[in-house]
């Protein structure tokens, strides 16, 4: 009788495993395991964030946009004809106002939009018209290649109305290509997609 009950409960353990086993194999063939992400990095959080080169500029001069020390919704961007400004991070991942601003040299900046485009690395940046909360790309769709093209410096004069008068602003377009660390130690230039282009 105790044998019985020993082979019994031996028998019903036996099955449980292997009815716990073919659970465990059917959850394996319809799922599978990916790998770990990697660590989230300060570059993925900031795509923005790099140097880049100046498209259609002969003087090869770079354009570095770094972090703020003291607030992680502030860049500073140096390396442009204006001098170092501060842009605000208005969307995520990639979407920047430049307020007004005077430079360390005392130079006067007016209001404008940075968007950097991961899916090419881009920067555009235009400095002269003030932000548009509902579309920040639209300064960049108004304009046409040929007229950034055809400026030389990235230059686009554009006619304002006022409620007075009507007064032209320049309008600074700049364009660039982020730079890339290659495993020799040298930087390369992405290939940049069409100037002033958002989707």
């Amino acid at each position: 009788m105790k044998n019985t009950l020993f082979l019994f409960i031996a028998a019903l353990l036996f099955g449980a495993s292997v009815n716990a086993q073919s659970t465990v194999d059917s959850i394996e063939a319809k799922y599978h395991l990916l790998p770990m992400p990697q660590a989230l990095t300060i570059e993925k959080t900031f795509p923005v964030l790099g140097t880049y080169q100046l498209n259609g500029d002969a003087t090869a001069q770079d354009v570095v946009v770094t972090l703020d020390e003291e607030n992680k919704g502030i860049v500073w961007i140096e390396g442009l004809p204006e001098g170092k400004m501060k842009a605000y991070l208005k969307k995520s991942p990639a979407t920047y106002r430049i307020v007004a601003q005077k430079t360390e040299s005392g130079k006067q900046i007016p209001e404008g939009t940075l968007i950097f485009d991961p899916s090419t690395s881009s920067l555009n940046i235009a400095i002269g018209k003030a932000f548009d909360n509902v579309d920040p790309a639209s300064v960049f769709n108004n304009i046409g290649q040929a007229d950034v093209a055809s400026s030389g410096a990235n230059q686009v004069k554009v006619k304002t109305k006022t409620a007075t008068s009507k007064s032209k602003t320049k309008l600074m377009v700049y364009t660039a290509s982020k730079t890339e660390q290659t495993s020799a130690g040298t930087t390369g230039v992405t290939a940049p997609a069409s100037p002033n282009t958002q989707q």
